[in-house]
């Protein structure tokens, strides 16, 4: 699961923070809308494995529409 909140999107990038599994500890995040990429970001310490929960949200933010993002987003799977 990841938390994505205080979304903010303009014509070039997609910006937030994330939330991971259960760590307390904010990741900023953002997002290249032309290049579909997340660019750098860092996961705190011992949630390396993680890294897959990041690509959830690229995804997301993929098929997403900058005109109609919500401000907050939780995603889960199976």
């Amino acid at each position: 699961m990841i938390t994505l909140k205080n979304i903010k999107a303009n014509h070039e990038k997609i910006t937030c923070m994330a939330y991971v599994e259960d760590c307390h500890t904010p990741i900023s995040l953002c997002f290249d809308w032309q290049k579909k990429k997340m660019e750098s970001y860092q996961l705190p310490d011992g949630y390396a494995w993680c890294a897959s929960h990041i690509r959830h949200a690229e995804k997301y933010f993929c098929t997403a529409e900058i005109s109609n993002l919500p401000q907050e987003r939780t995603i889960m799977w199976y």
